[in-house]
């Protein structure tokens, strides 16, 4: 028998799980009386009992429930559209994350002592969580269970699980070096995903969630948890199919699990990609020549002499999703460029409106080539070197640049980075002493000098995708670096929803494409060049044309709004597609219209 709560497995006849002691149940669909597991009838109504109608209970006693660490808004957003999400069936990604060996860790040790060991640890793992709005569904003692995508419904839900998984196991290497433990013999956690569907039944005032799981969702996401070794995070293929293009993976070949007929297929997660949308992800695989947009291409190419000339400028792209905005801002940083431009891409996600500087940082990043799990003293070596060439009156903007990438030394040991250059120790102690809004201004006022100063080496393009996406913060900073745009050699290229606004609008220096559906002879076209893209006339290759063209010819109908397919069609699609060969696959993964 499988626990609903750890997916660990108990005797036929247990009534509480022996390794979390929740309670073992069945809910009658019909009435919601909770039945011992195994039962075929209920014991109120008598209507047949679905098996996989399991649900954990609202409370086991010594675990906490959600709503004493869910955060204030994602609590907030539950509750809001309790009502709307109960009952829905959903696809998610299940994720399953706990200490290794904390029986050797604890052992011996006083139960408080104990608990401080294992606290900060669940901690970094509801921050990783939380911080891709997951929620936390169980603490199981040296672990936890999330969901991605339900409650609350996200098409990326297991781009987020992948991405949590992969903060985990870094903030638990800074977590270990400030310990002052090592890699081998330091605390170490695994982490297990797997994506699937989920029929949400409930929703406590506590934020306790009941569910029923459709097949082996978490069941498998359990056992790749229990398979990875540790600081390894396992998926299976179901995840990795719509996180392909955006994570790097290792195959470790099927491996047969218990309770599952066939072996599954699983890899380890190893790292992201620098993709942050789909048109970045499936550029690395080749797209199809762009078809139309002249009008597009010869606005963008304007602007670009007009910057080139010292007059900055904003192109603002609006229109719905699936218009091909991305497409659009591929095609004129990949080939409408002239060479001598620096490109800085900021690109604002569904996940980062809780994160101040989301889109800053990630831009400040590419700006100074900070790779994946570079060091503090590297970083701060990066960062200064660069500034300091650049110009060296900027070296106040060394302390707030630092605490954005989160290098920002400490104020009384100075890395041996910093320690040899004096005012650059004296500009982070003014930093550090500073309140919180002095910090919040010259954070803005920094990055905005380093920029401008750069365009005076090189004219800039600077992009910022999806601004419905973007926290305060980054917004504070546009507008700011707007008002000194006309004097400096900067494209700032923006992309947006309908629903997003903004005060710029009144600009001289401001241009508004809107992005609109292609016309049927386009439309054609388009689909013709992924056609033409595949050598082969096989069964499968004219079904996918056929479910492309199709859906290209329905987003035009009706307002010309886009189609929107469920996820399970997506993930059947996918599934077949995987069936088709090299050249067909390109018919596929070269459609970006």
């Amino acid at each position: 028998m499988i626990c609903p709560q750890c997916q660990r497995e108990n005797l036929t006849d247990a009534i509480f799980c022996e390794h979390c002691g929740a309670r073992l149940e069945t809910v009658c669909s019909h009435c919601g009386e909770p039945n011992r597991r195994g039962a075929t009838f209920c014991r109120i109504c008598g209507q047949a009992i679905n098996q996989a109608a399991t649900v954990a209970p609202a409370g086991v006693p010594g675990v906490p429930s959600p709503d004493s660490y869910v955060p204030r808004h994602l609590a907030e957003k539950i509750l809001a559209s309790r009502q709307s999400l109960e009952g829905e069936r959903k696809q998610v990604t299940v994720l399953f994350a706990d200490i290794r060996d904390s029986m050797k860790l604890i052992e011996g040790r006083d139960p408080e002592e104990a608990q401080k060991i294992i606290d900060p640890v669940l901690q970094v793992m509801m921050d990783a969580v939380h911080r891709y709005e997951g929620t936390v569904n169980q603490v199981l003692g040296d672990g936890i269970m999330a969901l991605f995508g339900a409650p609350l419904a996200h098409e990326d839900h297991a781009l987020r699980a992948c991405y949590s998984a992969l903060a985990m196991q870094e903030e638990m290497r800074r977590y270990r070096r400030r310990l002052g433990q090592s890699e081998e013999a330091g605390l170490q956690i695994g982490i297990g995903m797997n994506s699937g569907e989920v029929v949400v039944r409930s929703i406590g005032n506590d934020l306790n969630i009941d569910y029923s799981a459709l097949g082996h969702t978490t069941h498998l996401a359990a056992r790749m948890q229990e398979l990875a070794g540790p600081g390894a995070a396992l998926l299976t293929a179901s995840t990795l199919r719509q996180v392909e293009g955006f994570v790097q993976v290792k195959s470790l070949g099927s491996v047969q699990m218990k309770g599952v007929s066939q072996p599954v297929e699983t890899h380890e997660l190893v790292g992201a990609t620098t993709a942050r949308t789909r048109v970045q992800a499936g550029a690395a695989r080749g797209l199809t020549p762009l078809v139309g947009r002249r009008t597009e291409i010869e606005v963008f190419s304007k602007l670009i002499e007009q910057v080139a000339g010292g007059k900055g400028q904003i192109l603002a792209m609006v229109g719905e999703p699936g218009m091909g905005k991305s497409r659009l801002v591929h095609e004129f940083t990949r080939h409408q460029l002239r060479p001598g431009w620096l490109v800085l891409v900021a690109a604002s996600a569904s996940y980062g409106k809780a994160t101040p500087y989301f889109p800053i940082i990630e831009m400040l990043r590419r700006y100074f080539q900070i790779a994946d799990g570079e060091g503090i003293e590297r970083i701060q070596d990066r960062v200064m070197t660069h500034i300091l060439e650049l110009d060296k009156v900027l070296k106040e903007a060394l302390p707030p640049i630092l605490s954005l990438l989160g290098a920002l030394p400490d104020e009384v040991h100075p890395s041996a980075a910093l320690a040899e250059f004096k005012d650059v120790v004296d500009a982070t102690e003014r930093y550090l002493a500073m309140d919180p809004q002095q910090r919040r201004r010259l954070t803005l006022d920094a990055v905005k000098r380093v920029l401008i100063r750069e365009t005076q080496r090189q004219p800039v393009l600077l992009v910022f995708e999806d601004l419905h996406w973007i926290d305060t913060e980054t917004q504070a900073f546009l507008d700011s670096l707007i008002e000194s745009l006309p004097m400096t050699h900067i494209l700032l290229l923006v992309d947006y929803r309908p629903e997003y606004s903004h005060g710029w609008g009144d600009k001289s220096y401001y241009t508004q494409l809107r992005v609109k559906p292609y016309n049927r002879p386009v439309r054609r076209s388009s689909c013709n060049t992924c056609w033409d893209a595949t050598r082969t006339r096989s069964k499968w290759a004219l079904i996918v044309f056929t479910i492309l063209l199709s859906l290209v010819e329905a987003a035009a109908q009706g307002h010309n709004r886009p189609v929107f397919t469920s996820g399970t069609t997506i993930v059947i699609y996918s599934c077949r597609c995987r069936q088709l060969d090299g050249a067909e696959v390109r018919s596929r993964s070269c459609a970006a219209i």
